[in-house]
């Protein structure tokens, strides 16, 4: 297992837990995002969030693979979470599919805290002075969005198997999927169409 899938795992696993306590509203609720793989889909939207330029273009890359950027300032934020001396629980051994990096052996409470800090607390204005602000405004977006990000995927088709309909994130919200129409909005047509400066 790579440090960077290893460490998306341990962000699934902070965001999206298993929750065993819900097995009473159906099996479906118990399994979380990395019963379906979800650390493998973020990486993937992650990697592929900026198309690549220059010696990366070059190399034949179509994306600039920003993945592993991320994993290393997740490491960065326990960290400081740690030097702060905000951490309830201090190092924990890594589960098994968890890297050994400092992220991952956070406990999920201390690794919610760590994201914290990388969305308003104060660990990229450090970095700014070192780096390019346009590269690291973009790694910055990134970072500040991934709770955002791991929602939405879990909570979209992408986690659904092959000959599933719904995901398990449509299952566990009981959403019926896409329909063409329902009744209510049907029987209102249109007659003609006038385009309008908005």
């Amino acid at each position: 297992m790579s440090h960077t899938r290893g460490t998306f795992a341990a962000l699934v696993d902070a965001l999206v837990p298993e929750t065993p306590d819900l097995a009473d509203r159906g099996d479906e609720h118990v399994p979380g995002g990395l019963a379906v793989g979800l650390e493998e889909e973020i990486i993937d939207r992650v990697n592929n969030f900026q198309e690549a330029d220059g010696a990366l273009a070059a190399a034949g890359y179509d994306a600039t693979p920003m993945a592993p950027a991320v994993a290393v300032l997740l490491d960065t934020a326990a960290a400081e979470l740690l030097v702060r001396r905000r951490s309830a629980n201090g190092f924990n051994s890594p589960a098994e599919e968890f890297a050994g990096g400092p992220f991952s052996r956070l406990s999920r409470q201390d690794r919610l805290r760590a994201l914290r800090l990388l969305e308003d607390e104060g660990v990229f204005p450090r970095l700014a002075d070192r780096f390019d602000s346009a590269a690291l405004g973009t790694i910055q977006f990134l970072a500040s969005s991934l709770p955002i990000l791991v929602e939405f995927v879990y909570y979209s088709e992408v986690t659904a198997d092959d000959g599933e309909e719904r995901s398990l994130g449509w299952r566990q919200a009981d959403y019926p999927g896409p329909a063409d129409g329902y009744a209510v909005g049907m029987g209102y047509e249109v007659e003609e169409f006038e385009e309008n400066e908005y």
